[in-house]
This record gives C-alpha cells, sequence and structure tokens, in this order.
C-alpha cells in the first residue's frame, strides 16, 4: 500500500510533526511506501488546492492521511474536500491533538473516512494492512472512527499505550532534513517520551490520559513512557552523521525532568558517547534539581526551558491548574546560575481573567528570576480542553475572532475592557521592555523612558508605531551591547527577547562581564 501524508502547517515555525515520522517508520517497517507533502512557507512556496490535488493524483496514494493541528484543521479540511472532488476513489484519513479534543466535530464534517483518535503508532499500520488485504475486518481496528457506508461512524474503542521500546525508528527521511535544517540553523527535533502527569487546563495531555483510561483501562500512572536511553542517542549519532546540517538537538519531550533517574542516565550516555551536541530541553520546576542539572551541563545542555505561564499564583491555580508558587519558579532558575545553564522562561498573556495587576505580576516575576531568555504567547482556548470550558462559561471567548486567528502570537480571541486589550497589543510587542524597564542598572532608565511613551500610547498612536518596534529595539539593543549595559531584545523570534550575556558569547565576548552588570 502508498499512503501519503499531508502535513499543513501554515504561519508557523518550521516543525518537525514526530507523528509523521513514527508513523511512515512503522508503516516502511511493514512494507508499505509513504511519501509527505510538508505545507509550509517558511520551507517552501505555498501549493494551491489544485496543486496539492494534482501532487496526490502523482504520487497514486492507497490511503492519504492527514496531521492536523487545531488551527491548521479548516485548512486541512479544505483541502480534503478538494482531494474529495477531485480524486473521490481515494479514502481519507486525519490525526491529531484536534481529533482527540473535538472528535464528533471531525465526525460532523463528514469528509473523513477515517479518523484517527489518540496514538495511532500500531493502528494506522494495522488499518493499513487490512484494507491492503481486503481484510472486512477493517472497520474493527481500534483508535479509529471509520465512516460507513450510510455517512455515519463506528467509533472504535481505544487500545492500549503503544509500548514504545517496541517501536520502529522514526523515517526522519520522509522530511527533507537537508533543505530543512538550515533553515532551523540546524536544530532537529527529538522526542524521548511521551505523556505528562500533570493536569494542567490547556493542555491536551488531561484529555488523553482520561481517555485512555476510560477506554483502554490504562492507569493514569502508565502514561508517562520512555524510548531506551542507549536507543535515543544511537538515533541521534546516526541522524549525526547522515545529516552534518545538524547542529543543535531540541529534546522536545513535554517534560524530560520528571523521571529524574532517567534524565541523568540519558545524559550520561550522551556525554560517554561523545555525541558533541548541544541541546534543549523542557524541564519543570517541580521536577529539577541539582543533580539532574549538573548532568545536563557536563553532557553540553544549551537551554533548559521551563513553562512559567504566568506571574499571578491566582492564575496559575485556577485557571491553568498549574499548583507551583513562585518562589520555586525562583529556584529553579537559580539553580540553572548555579551549573552555568543558560534558562528560558515561557510565558502566555491574554489569559481568562486577566487584569492590569496579574500582567504586573508576570513583568515582577520575570525581573526577579532573570531568566536567559523570555518567550511569549497570547493565550488562546484550544477546544476540548479544560481552559476552553473557563473561557466559554464566563463568556470570554469571541468566536467570530477565533475563526479569523490562525496562529496565537499575534492577538487575543478573548474579550477585555478597552485598556486590557490594548496593554495585552502593546506587551505582545513589548514584553521585555518592560522587564528591562524595572530592572537595576543603566538600561533601565532608557526602557522606563520607552514604556512611559508605549503605555500613553491611544489604540490608533500604538498601530502606527507598532512596524516600527522591532527596529527600534535592536537600535537601542546595539547601543548597549557597544557599552556592555545587559539588557533583553528581541532576537530569534519576534515573541523572544535574550539577554544580552547571550548575544555576546554568540559574539565570542566575555559573558560574564554583563552577567556581573546585572547585579551592579
Amino acid at each position: 500500500m502508498r499512503v501519503l501524508f499531508i502535513y499543513p502547517n501554515l504561519n508557523a515555525e518550521e516543525g518537525f510533526n514526530h507523528g509523521i515520522a513514527v508513523l511512515s517508520g512503522e508503516l516502511k517497517a511493514r512494507g508499505h511506501e509513504t511519501g509527505l507533502i510538508n505545507i509550509n512557507e517558511a520551507l517552501y512556496d505555498v501549493p494551491s488546492d489544485d496543486e496539492v490535488v494534482e501532487r496526490v493524483r502523482a504520487f497514486g496514494p492507497d490511503l492519504v492521511a492527514f496531521s492536523a493541528m487545531s488551527q491548521q484543521y479548516p485548512y486541512a479540511l479544505r483541502l480534503a474536500r478538494a482531494i474529495r472532488a477531485g480524486l473521490p476513489e481515494i479514502p481519507l484519513a486525519v490525526g491529531g491533538v484536534h481529533t482527540l479534543l473535538c472528535t464528533e466535530r471531525v465526525k460532523a464534517d463528514g469528509v473523513w473516512d477515517f479518523i484517527g483518535v489518540g496514538e495511532c503508532d500500531e493502528a494506522l499500520p494495522e488499518l493499513v494492512d487490512r484494507l491492503g488485504a481486503g481484510d472486512p475486518t477493517s472497520r474493527e481496528v481500534p483508535n479509529f472512527c471509520i465512516r460507513l457506508s450510510d455517512g455515519s461512524y463506528r467509533q472504535n474503542p481505544l487500545g492500549p499505550y503503544p509500548r514504545l521500546e517496541c517501536l520502529a525508528s522514526e523515517d526522519y527521511e520522509i522530511y527533507e532534513l537537508d533543505h530543512m535544517l538550515p533553515r532551523k540553523n540546524g536544530w532537529q527535533s527529538i522526542l524521548t517520551s511521551r505523556g505528562c502527569p500533570f493536569r494542567c487546563s490547556y493542555c491536551f495531555n488531561r484529555e488523553m490520559r482520561e481517555r485512555y483510561t476510560a477506554e483502554a483501562g490504562e492507569s493514569p500512572k502508565s502514561y508517562l513512557r520512555h524510548y531506551p536511553p542507549q536507543r535515543v542517542v544511537d538515533e541521534i549519532i546516526e541522524l549525526r552523521d547522515r545529516h552534518p546540517g545538524v547542529r543543535t538537538i531540541i529534546f522536545d519531550d513535554d517534560l524530560l525532568t520528571m523521571n529524574r533517574e532517567y534524565c541523568i542516565e540519558l545524559f550520561e550516555r550522551y556525554a560517554a558517547s561523545k555525541v558533541g551536541l548541544p541541546f534543549v530541553l523542557n524541564a519543570h520546576v517541580q521536577a529539577f534539581n541539582d543533580d539532574v542539572a549538573a548532568a545536563l551541563r557536563a553532557a553540553g545542555c544549551m537551554i533548559v526551558k521551563f513553562g512559567v505561564e504566568s506571574g499571578s499564583n491566582d492564575l496559575r491555580r485556577n485557571v491553568l491548574k498549574r499548583y507551583m508558587g513562585n518562589d520555586q519558579i525562583a529556584e529553579a532558575f537559580e539553580i540553572c546560575r548555579r551549573h552555568d545553564l543558560h534558562s528560558s522562561a515561557f510565558l502566555m498573556i491574554g489569559l481568562p481573567f486577566e487584569t492590569r495587576r496579574t500582567l504586573d505580576e508576570t513583568i515582577d516575576l520575570m525581573v526577579r528570576v532573570r531568566p536567559g531568555r523570555m518567550r511569549w504567547a497570547i493565550f488562546y482556548p484550544f477546544q476540548g480542553t479544560e481552559s476552553y470550558a473557563i473561557a466559554e462559561s464566563a463568556g470570554l471567548i469571541d468566536e467570530e475572532k477565533m475563526r479569523r486567528m490562525e496562529n496565537y502570537f499575534c492577538a487575543s480571541c478573548l474579550r477585555f475592557d478597552e485598556e486590557t486589550d490594548l496593554l495585552i497589543r502593546k506587551l505582545q510587542r513589548t514584553f521585555h521592555w518592560f522587564v528591562n524597564a524595572r530592572g537595576k542598572g543603566p538600561a533601565a532608565r532608557e526602557y522606563r523612558r520607552f514604556v512611559d511613551e508605549v503605555e500613553s500610547w491611544d489604540l490608533e498612536t500604538w498601530l502606527a508605531n507598532e512596524p516600527d518596534i522591532l527596529s527600534r529595539d535592536r537600535r537601542c539593543s546595539d547601543d548597549l551591547l557597544a557599552r556592555n549595559i545587559p539588557h533583553y531584545s528581541i532576537r530569534y523570534t519576534e515573541v523572544m527577547a535574550v539577554d544580552s550575556s547571550y548575544v555576546l558569547s554568540e559574539r565570542g565576548q566575555d559573558k560574564h562581564k554583563a552577567v556581573r552588570t546585572w547585579k551592579a
């Protein structure tokens, strides 16, 4: 059988979809052929719908399988309808987080022959095997909603979690890595695990775990699973040797440091195997200590990323269901400093019930913990999550604004009063200016002037000045860097501010001198 994957990923980073890579690896291990149409404007010219149909026709698939995030799903649906109209004989499948969270809505669209729910690493190859053999039991494959001749769906329960150690190696080659890597500065994503034990209201993991418990009888404690550490290291080495463009490894696990023993063993093996590539990973302030930090440092860790989300204990606890305190957050960043690890704080602004006070609390927390970098996004309530229900029940969601949104970086789809809404818009561009302005040292005076000016602008004035914010930020930063004055400035993406010591270290200058100046 020939299976063609389609990955719609517009107006987004040049992502590497591990789900597709794992599924392709499993299918190839069973003798099937696979292909990929990867739609991302940063990688390729975006094809028209008709061009997509012609590429499908040229591949000649026996099945077309989409993987779509919630905000990409309307585009995926449009392409599926175009393929259905032009090539009605080809069955269509869809999977991804959106189908888990919004199964009934996806079924109601009526275009999909197969809707994959949950982890389909074993289910999709089984379905393809049975379809290829003409096996009538294909309609009984777990994890799939299968459309029947009358247009209704047979919804099969979820099967057990796939055993990661038994899965075939990911098919990294289904992506044109040598084309993708230069556009990602050589950063390559790797997964060592799946799952997360926490119950954050905005994340799909909670719904995934609950559904597997209800339908497959899995224990909630079995959700967090790991690949064998040496297998992970060996795959990285193979990737490094096959693709010299790989320069940095991104461990994209939801929470790599949760199992401290596994984490330490993995990076001891990483160091012993002389992988020689710097790496980045996600940590949790409640699952991080000096022993883990020491192992990361010894193995060549480049950045440790923490989900801080908000400086408001009230919003973290009651809206996000993140039960951690500001003292715990501060200690995690202090551990990073003790071990000379560059830290990153991910933040959300525009949360349900956000106010000027809670936004100030987030700014003040960043002043306190002084992360190596900060990255922020405007809160987006994904349908099917608890956070969506919280926002919806409070009447905060503007459905029309939500339908128009393609990403969650530029604007909010929630209803706020005019003053708060304008402040969120301003912080989306200048959050780090507010942090700089409240810090110590000679840069604060300059940024206080900037902040006072921004705060004085009404909406019309803000919209007129917004296009110049990035260039103004860079002009100011270049001047401060020349004088070795510490500050945060926008680097790498438009929603990331990086400590000047890191920028100086990239240029081969003494970062420790800049770090000491923060304390002056």
